[in-house]
């Protein structure tokens, strides 16, 4: 039976998260209305691209930071500027206010790796994949709201309420972690960390996430593009370097010669890259025309509303795919995930002719989908020491981040490469066998994330045991 306690801060990390997940979504919801003020696309696209762009980086170092300082203070500072970056920018008297308030929202990108450390800390070895699972469950609970609640509010309000709507569940959030979760201890010997080596992989991020998000408009061999990309890989190179030849690094690239540790942020960037587009795909799918032989015609609204479904079977996803792993392993629940995900695409493919017929897909794609997704977090705070955890969960976040970018640009790329022009000759969309092509390539990562699962540990996320202190360990049950 779970505690009061327990169920007392589950609720209030799981509000942390769907703050999270509510802001990054509600920007879809004011798109069309910001853009009607804003008079331009270009600047309504910073405020997705800087929020993405700042919480990359946020995640980066407020992990580790949380590990070091006390995680519970870290999300206190988090949700305090993510209330105070809704407000400037609800209250914001031109652009570059808001665009600054918007920034600061993008500091919650941290929010995740700190609720999975936090998990740890406070709950029963045996409870932590379930509450891990119900991180993940929050998650697609803030996308949901952020999506219907938030077209809601913009539409009987403004876009201004939105980001108050925003202010008040992140207020409402903090008071309740202020309320059921316990403080965190810090880690002794934090004078000695390698701040500037660890440092390094913040702008190095930007960079990449730079050139994957701009490069198609500038042109591949833009020298821009090529300037970022190169860029950011050196800077790579060198934390790597830094990482490596220092005693105390702020980000320790040792983590990764754990197969566990390898091979989660292996399946997570082919989930990013592949059925984590669900949302690009299926948006254009369902708001493309009737006479593409593919599309459904229907509004964004309706668009929305018909992923509903499925954000609402992921709350369910997330709590079985930690029971499972809890039992189980991480192995086989990840095995499931991916062969429930790539049955959902490949359903797809066949049944695409009616609303009914892509919500009930949708279902299964997102709940196979957040079931592989789930347990990554819950392998890795098995696998690293207690005071490398949120480092870890921050390390996947980014991870998902610059993969799903490059998904993205991929499918958007597939997409683009065989389209027709509609009865007026203006507007053009994919045809049926771009959207074929681009089905096939997800089924193909899903394929490859759920082949690349049985590489981990039999014994990966079963049963929560405290690992080796150098973090280089299996971190699994030795046998006696």
């Amino acid at each position: 039976m779970w505690s009061r306690s327990s169920i007392g801060i589950i609720l209030a990390l799981w509000l942390a998260e769907t703050t999270q997940s509510f802001e990054t979504a509600m920007i879809y919801a004011a798109q069309r209305a910001l853009t009607d003020e804003l008079g331009d696309p270009v600047k309504v696209g910073w405020l997705i691209t800087g929020y993405l762009l700042i919480g990359a980086g946020a995640a980066a170092v407020a992990g580790r930071l949380g590990d070091i300082f006390g995680r519970r203070r870290l999300l206190n500072i988090l949700l305090i500027c993510a209330a105070c970056g809704s407000l400037l920018s609800a209250l914001a008297p031109n652009y570059p206010v808001l665009l600054i308030g918007r920034c600061l929202q993008g500091i919650t990108g941290a929010i995740f790796a700190l609720c999975v450390g936090l998990v740890r800390e406070n709950l029963p070895p045996e409870r932590v994949p379930m509450g891990i699972g119900l991180m993940v469950s929050g998650a697609s609970a803030g996308t949901a709201s952020g999506l219907v609640v938030g077209g809601l509010i913009v539409d009987h309000f403004s876009w201004h309420a939105v980001f108050v709507a925003s202010a008040a569940l992140a207020v409402i959030s903090l008071t309740a972690v202020l309320l059921t979760v316990p403080r965190s201890p810090r880690s002794a010997g934090s004078a000695r960390i390698d701040w500037f080596g660890g440092i390094l992989f913040v702008p190095a991020v930007f960079a990449i996430l730079a050139a994957i998000t701009y490069g198609p408009s500038w042109g591949l061999g833009d020298r821009r593009t090529l300037t970022f990309l190169f860029a950011g890989v050196l800077l790579i190179a060198l934390w790597i370097r830094a990482s490596l030849r220092s005693p105390h690094p702020l980000f320790n690239v040792r983590l990764f010669a754990n197969r566990a540790v390898l091979v989660t942020n292996g399946v997570t960037a082919l989930v990013a890259m592949s059925t984590l587009q669900i949302a690009l795909l299926f948006s254009l799918l369902l708001q493309a025309p009737k006479w593409t032989m593919i599309g459904l015609g229907v509004s964004a609204t309706v668009a929305g509303l018909i992923k509903l479904p499925s954000n609402m079977s992921s709350l369910f996803g997330g709590p079985l795919s930690g029971w499972l792993t809890s039992r189980w392993g991480g192995r086989p629940t990840m095995i499931i995930g991916g062969v429930v995900s790539t049955t959902g695409w490949l359903l797809a493919m066949v049944f695409n002719d009616s609303i009914t017929q892509v919500a009930l897909v949708l279902i299964v794609i997102s709940f196979g989908t957040t079931m592989l997704f789930a347990v990554g977090p819950t392998v890795l705070a098995q696998a690293v020491p207690p005071d490398r955890t949120s480092e870890a969960a921050g390390m996947m976040t980014i991870t998902r981040q610059v993969f799903l970018g490059i998904g993205a640009q991929f499918i958007s790329v597939i997409l683009a490469s065989e389209t027709m022009a509609g009865p007026g000759g203006s507007a053009r969309y994919p045809t049926a066998d771009a959207f074929m092509t681009s089905m096939w390539v997800i089924v193909a990562g899903c394929v490859a994330a759920t082949l690349m699962a049985f590489a981990l540990p039999r014994e990966a996320g079963k049963r929560l045991r405290e690992p080796a202190p150098d973090g280089l360990g299996s971190g699994l049950p030795k046998k006696a």
